[in-house]
């Protein structure tokens, strides 16, 4: 009987974890713009965007790689973020959740072209409807 309730405490604390959640940031929107290149820290080449609902062989068409958006971020099942991922010679760097209320670089449609090389990861911030900022690539 000890066993069966130590088992099912496992599996509980094991469902209620984090799993799949990214780290969070946000950034300054009082600024007229935003450049990546200083915010972020860190030896990195190129910032890529992966936008809400993304999948895994999404994020490797975007990356030019495999990378585990699914199990690393909850960027599959949730429009609320979108998925920031640094990257050096072809392997990430960092990568966090950036609240699309705070700053939405989801409207950056550029298709493929969703890396920016760190010279030009430069962005206007646009204020829209509803208080609600974007990016636009400066």
């Amino acid at each position: 009987m000890n066993r069966c309730i130590f088992l099912i405490l496992i599996v509980f604390c094991v469902s209620c974890s984090k799993i799949g959640e990214a780290p969070e940031r946000t950034f300054d929107i009082s600024k007229e713009s935003i450049d990546l290149s200083v915010e972020l820290l860190g030896n990195w080449q190129r910032v890529c965007i992966i936008t809400p609902y993304s999948n895994n062989q999404y994020a490797e068409e975007i990356l030019g790689f495999k990378f585990d958006v699914e199990n690393n971020s909850s960027i599959l099942s949730s429009d609320g973020i979108t998925l920031l991922i640094t990257v050096k010679d072809n392997e990430v760097v960092e990568y966090f959740e950036v609240p699309r209320n705070n700053l939405d670089f989801s409207s950056l449609k550029t298709g493929k072209s969703r890396c920016y090389i760190k010279g030009n990861a430069k962005f206007k911030i646009i204020e829209g409807k509803a208080g609600w900022h974007s990016a636009q690539q400066a």
